[in-house]
């Protein structure tokens, strides 16, 4: 089966790209509806549903075998070709809310950070599966805090409020995701609370299979000396 998946992969992976003079299908969703798709293009869009329903069945387990092959060209570091595999899982399934992630991690490398945000509030909005959406809530606070960064002072406040909140839904949802601890005392350095970064640092230590970075921890001790809990 796995074999049969990359075959079809690799059978229809051309199928819904636009000339490469444009490169739409490096814009999340071909840039719709700003872009409009050609009579053409919406045509061959069609026949790629069709012929990956054919292969895998339905259009929701079509979507995840795209989706699956973009997680493998964004391990590679392969922006281009994840996101028209993101595209493509899109197209095959509006619903899902892993294309939307997917174009987030995408935008965020391109430092795209308000478009990857409005991703993911979509992301979040279709998702229903509580165990995929803490990460997700913990992607949007990550977005929210780097764009704060950014931003002008006065703006940084609320930027920085939404993404504690997003933080702190994620670690309510699920109190054992170490990841959104770790990433909220990212946050919180960046907000130069370095005390409630060290508490987060302490419940990330806490749970299992989370790792965090030496240099970080160095330099939040450089900020404050780790406290004594």
């Amino acid at each position: 089966m796995t074999l049969l998946l990359v075959l079809l992969v690799a059978m229809f992976s051309g199928c819904v790209n636009a000339p490469s003079a444009l490169r739409i299908d490096n814009f999340p969703m071909y840039g719709q509806p700003e872009i409009i798709r050609s009579e053409s293009m919406l045509k061959l869009d069609e026949q790629f549903i069709q012929d990956a329903i054919a292969g895998l069945g339905t259009r929701e387990a079509a979507s995840d075998t795209w989706w699956a092959q973009a997680e493998v060209f964004m391990a590679r570091e392969n922006l281009d070709f994840a996101m028209r595999r993101y595209n493509e899982s899109w197209l095959l399934n509006k619903q899902s809310f892993k294309p939307y992630r997917g174009f987030a991690r995408v935008l965020l490398e391109r430092g795209e950070v308000i478009s990857a945000i409005a991703q993911l509030e979509k992301a979040i909005s279709l998702c229903t599966d509580d165990f995929q959406r803490p990460a997700l809530l913990a992607d949007a606070g990550s977005a929210y805090s780097i764009q704060a960064s950014s931003a002008a002072v006065k703006d940084r406040p609320l930027l920085f409020e939404k993404a504690d909140a997003m933080f702190e839904q994620a670690v309510k949802l699920d109190p054992s995701y170490g990841n959104a601890f770790k990433r909220w005392a990212l946050s919180l350095y960046r907000q130069e609370n370095y005390r409630e970064a060290w508490l987060k640092v302490a419940e990330a230590r806490k749970r299992r299979d989370t790792t965090i970075s030496s240099a970080f921890l160095k330099s939040l001790e450089n900020k404050m000396p780790e406290p004594k809990l």
